[in-house]
């Protein structure tokens, strides 16, 4: 029927016009269906949706609402958990804001969430392989696709632990074999050595 979610067994029906009291009596369920329900429901009440974001981040950044709320609470998910905003961040619906906060964040690790996000476009990836924190780099370093000038670069980092990430790559070209086998750090080598032998 058009306007409700299928039901589940021994589960209620959420309506359009589902009110946000008893969404919130809901989202307090056990059943991780109904909750995961609640957290994508375009009336669930912001303070619901901090609670249910870090074990429903799609749901909730899927959340047809969210839009709305933000406008209504332009610090929603900025004022929430700080675990919380990196576990959005590295979830591919994170919306084009949200990735421009964790980009300027003035701590690294937004950074080092922001460089897991499957969705990144290649200007955000190219700005996150040149960033002063080798663990924000060593996690472009490990992204399963990269282009081979990246690849190339990363290559030549002057810290060994992003360097060891590109000795990891199965795709690493000939010139970037060449050059790692004669890497000053034995960790790359060897990694190098470990994946060329897989």
């Amino acid at each position: 029927m058009a306007g409700k979610t299928e039901p589940l067994p021994g589960l209620p029906v959420l309506t359009p016009d589902t009110a946000s009291a008893q969404l919130e009596r809901l989202a307090a369920q056990e059943s991780p269906e109904l909750r995961a329900a609640v957290a994508c429901h375009p009336n669930t009440p912001p303070h619901v949706l901090r609670a249910l974001a870090p074990d429903f981040p799609g749901e909730v950044l899927g959340n047809p609402g969210l839009s709305l709320l933000r406008l209504a609470h332009p610090r929603l998910i900025l004022d929430w958990p700080r675990d919380t905003q990196l576990t959005l961040t590295r979830h591919a619906l994170a919306p084009r804001w949200l990735r421009r906060f964790a980009m300027t964040h003035a701590q690294s690790d937004f950074q080092v969430a922001l460089a897991t996000n499957p969705t990144l476009n290649a200007e955000d990836i190219a700005a996150l392989a040149r960033h002063p924190a080798w663990q924000v780099r060593a996690r472009i370093a490990a992204r399963p696709e990269l282009p081979v000038p990246l690849i190339d670069t990363l290559a030549t980092d002057p810290d060994y632990g992003v360097r060891m990430y590109i000795a990891a790559r199965p795709d690493l070209p000939e010139a970037g074999v060449a050059r790692l086998r004669l890497d000053s750090s034995v960790f790359v080598r060897q990694v190098l050595e470990q994946t060329q032998r897989a």
